[in-house]
């Protein structure tokens, strides 16, 4: 798994990061080398070439931020084959052919770190935990099972948590992401993979050595591994078609109202924003987002001459009409399998803490989080876009007055958690023109 940031803006200690990966990486290869076991050039080369071909073959936009090869599978057979310095060369070279002109120069200096650095402790981890340097040696189902199928689950937990907390580290410096919200997504996104990975590991390792097929191994184990990567490619696929099935009903909506566009995007970004620091998992992350981008979705039920209408020019029985566009984009998307957690996000995002708003009058930690902090994120969209209201260079101090002039109207820890991602991370890209509702 390797870093995919998004138009990366580092914090001042991000590039020290990177630098101290890359210092840490040279070093522990340097060590690996001088006192650890040479390996033989000709599983070296193969196992390189099995790494750049992970590393060209993978899919990299199985989920947000991340991508999946089976790079580490490799790293693990060659923690056993090759020991640790091999494990780090097998990392670098995989990934210092990198070609793509959108992978920016500090990207490709920490995965580069970063796999290495991965490769080499499955290694180290493999030999502390009893595992066998001299897989000749090795004999019988017992010495497999406690010599090398052990050390090599260990070794891939290992692997696993490293690649977690190494990953997690650059996009908390270089986009704001706490750190453990990160990790966890990491985990959950690739946690099962490595299971299969250390399972195809440990098979690619006994057929080298123990059936003593060696390197003519490498063919029979790429089925697994491209049965491996098929799977990647259609989670991949399945996540790319929720995408392009949002952004077709935001699209239907911007043909009626185009600054609904604009909006719907900044609203989901700041909401996932949001649930990041109130530190919610990658499925609830996934289903305020969904909300956000869809909480205005309703209105392509409400008559557009009351879209267009100024808001003081509404009156009141038209303001119940607009009002209704929650309830309405609820139904809209019911019976879409993957919004379904979205749909109360969207229909009650009129709430109020206090119990006081529609359409149910929920109350507190009754009302669907996924619906407080869309409330939060498309006040403070309505804030920074209405005419006259907040404008986009004010400091939190007026964005925080304007949520609390209203007391009962929002969650506190949502407002709390919003004005720690505004100044950590500035308002939401993008400028929208018309009256905000």
């Amino acid at each position: 798994m390797t870093s995919r940031t998004e138009s990366p803006s580092p914090s001042r200690a991000g590039p020290y990061y990177i630098a101290g990966l890359a210092v840490a990486s040279v070093v522990l290869g340097a060590v690996a080398w001088r006192y650890g076991r040479h390996p033989d050039l000709a599983p070296l080369l193969l196992l390189s070439a099995m790494g750049i071909l992970s590393f060209n073959l993978r899919e990299p936009t199985v989920t947000s931020r991340i991508g999946f090869s089976f790079l580490s599978i490799i790293l693990l057979a060659s923690a056993a084959i090759l020991g640790p310095f091999g494990a780090w060369c097998v990392g670098v070279v995989s990934q210092a052919i990198e070609r793509d002109p959108k992978v920016m120069w500090f990207q490709r200096v920490f995965n580069i770190a970063m796999t290495g650095i991965i490769g080499l402790v499955g290694a180290g981890v493999y030999l502390a935990v009893g595992g066998a340097p001299d897989l000749e040696q090795v004999s019988g189902f017992s010495g497999l099972a406690l010599q090398v199928g052990v050390p090599l689950i260990v070794a891939d937990v290992i692997q696993c948590l490293t690649n977690a907390v190494l990953l997690s580290g650059a996009i908390t410096l270089f986009q704001g992401v706490p750190f453990w919200v990160f990790v966890r997504r990491v985990l959950v996104s690739s946690g099962v993979a490595y299971v299969g990975y250390g399972v195809i590991g440990f098979l690619f390792v006994v057929l080298w050595f123990p059936v003593d097929l060696g390197a003519f191994s490498a063919l029979l184990i790429m089925a697994p591994l491209l049965a491996a990567r098929w799977a990647f490619i259609q989670y991949g696929e399945e996540v790319r078609s929720h995408e392009r099935t949002v952004d077709t009903l935001v699209t239907a909506l911007g043909t009626k109202e185009p600054p609904a566009v604009p909006r719907s995007r900044r609203a989901a970004r700041l909401s996932e924003w949001i649930a990041e620091e109130l530190g919610l998992g990658p499925h609830q992350i996934e289903t305020v987002r969904y909300a956000a981008t869809l909480h205005e979705i309703g209105h392509l039920g409400v008559p557009t001459r009351l879209l267009r209408r100024a808001p003081e020019a509404v009156s009141v029985a038209e303001r119940r009409v607009i009002d209704r566009h929650c309830v309405m984009g609820a139904r809209m998307i019911e019976g879409i399998d993957f919004l379904e957690d979205a749909r109360s996000g969207i229909r009650h995002q009129h709430e109020r803490f206090d119990g006081d708003g529609r359409p149910d009058g929920l109350a507190g930690q009754d009302i669907p989080l996924a619906a407080r902090v869309v409330a939060v994120a498309s006040a403070v969209e309505n804030l920074l876009d209405a005419p006259g209201d907040v404008p986009w260079d004010a400091d939190t101090t007026d964005i925080a007055r304007a949520l609390q002039s209203d007391p009962g109207r929002f969650d506190p820890a949502v407002v709390t958690a919003v004005l720690a991602v505004l100044e950590k991370h500035g308002r939401p890209h993008g400028a929208s023109t018309g009256v905000s509702r």
